[in-house]
Formats: structure tokens, sequence, C-alpha cells
């Protein structure tokens, strides 16, 4: 499962379509909710957590999303990730709290991650898609 994000109006392939898995998206849109709280209409945020269609249809929205993207990533190289309480090992097997606790010093992970270059696509999505919608 994941979202299919569709350029409205496309300057370039990159703006066609940009595919993000569940365990990526969570940390994307978390980043839309920090960094584009203000662009964006609080019903909007929501409905982008959602395969329903929705998304800012002006590609100078998303020029500026674009924009406030690069500049968070300019001191934060290694993509992003959220901590829901959910742990994998490093091997992506789902980690249980027995499992935790009959070993308390396993190395875990939290699965909603997102690396950098699938975040460099993501920007240079929003700079040529002339606006999205989330499927």
């Amino acid at each position: 499962m994941g979202m299919d994000v569709i350029g409205c109006k496309p300057s370039s392939p990159a703006g066609e379509y940009f595919r993000a898995n569940i365990w990526s998206w969570r940390p994307i849109h978390k980043l839309i909710i920090d960094l584009c709280g203000d662009l964006l209409d609080e019903a909007l945020l929501v409905k982008l957590g959602y395969n329903m269609g929705a998304g800012p249809r002006d590609a100078a929205t998303c020029v500026e999303m674009a924009s406030r993207f690069d500049r968070w990533m300019e001191s934060h190289i290694e993509g992003h990730g959220l901590d829901l309480g959910l742990r994998v090992t490093r091997e992506g097997r789902f980690v249980t709290p027995d499992d935790m606790a009959r070993n308390p010093t396993l190395e875990t992970l939290s699965p909603y991650r997102v690396q950098d270059d699938h975040l460099k696509e993501w920007v240079e999505f929003l700079r040529c898609c002339g606006g999205f919608e989330v499927w």
C-alpha cells in the first residue's frame, strides 16, 4: 500500500508521478504539516494522509513547498523518520513489546522512514507538477 501522487499540470516528466509507500509517506506527510502548514488549510493537510485525491492544485504553492523542503534538507541530510511506537530490526522484522522485554538491548528502528534521495525526488516532483492529487 502506498500513495500515488499525480501531477495536475506537469512541466516535465519529473512532475508527472511520485510514488511513496506508506512507510515513507507518513514522514513526508508530517514534514508537509510542519513545513507547509501555513500554505495549506487544515482540512487539506489531514486529507493528504489518505488516498482520496486531495492536494494543492496550483504550481505556485507546490514550488513554495519545494523551496521549504530544500531549506529543511540543507540541515537534515539523513532523510527523516517518525517514531510512532512501531519498531523493526535493521533487517525489517517487526518487534513486539515482548521481544523488547526479553531483549532490551535489541537494536530497533522505526519503519516510518524516508531516505534523502526519495525526499530529493519529492522536491523535484513538487517543482514540476503544477499542483498534485494524492491517490
